[in-house]
């Protein structure tokens, strides 16, 4: 189902896509983050949950007066743990990296008020960079982008890439022939 609220657009990658690529840019890589990036980013809510839970299992035990506890109970969960939870799902289904025969495109998608598309040319791409997450116990990891120096020498890191040794490894061939094809281009 298509739908659009405010930032939020779920042919947000549709849309990307055609706004950010040229006529003969193909598309090379779409990756969205591992869903442990959700799991983990609302762990705490979990917990917080099951607090509650126990809470009202308590008052219920003790025989305290049900509804103002159980009233209380969820106007706290709502307040505390409902928005963290979508926010941190919103936060995991809909930013995804591409990545063009031209540039990289990052898009965060930090909730239905806010997006940030930040595309990256090839020609400004120092390096890529990939490193485990949790030990590597999990398929994915954490990729850097390092820009060049003339940009201010930043670094853009994105965690929870799924198998993220070969996405980068993907970038960073993108990458060379990008820069290859410029090179031959000046030579001649």
């Amino acid at each position: 189902m298509d739908m659009r609220l405010f930032a939020l657009d779920t042919r947000a990658m549709e849309t990307i896509c055609k706004r950010y690529c040229t006529a003969g840019e193909k598309e090379i890589l779409l990756t969205h983050y591992h869903w442990m990036s959700f799991l983990l980013r609302s762990f705490r809510e979990f917990l917080i949950t099951l607090l509650l839970i126990t809470l009202v299992a308590v008052a219920w035990e003790l025989e305290w007066p049900l509804a103002e506890i159980i009233g209380t109970v969820v106007s706290v969960w709502v307040i505390f743990v409902l928005f963290r939870v979508l926010k941190a799902y919103i936060d995991w289904r809909f930013d995804f990296l591409l990545v063009t025969t031209d540039k990289i495109v990052l898009v965060d998608q930090t909730s239905i008020f806010s997006r940030q598309e930040k595309p990256i040319h090839l020609e400004n791409v120092g390096g890529i960079a990939a490193a485990t997450q949790f030990w590597d116990i999990f398929p994915f990891g954490k990729i850097t982008i390092h820009l060049k120096e003339g940009l201010g020498g930043d670094a853009v890191t994105i965690y929870f890439v799924p198998h993220a040794q070969q996405v980068a490894a993907t970038v960073a061939d993108v990458v060379t022939k990008y820069q290859r094809k410029g090179h031959a281009v000046q030579e001649s």
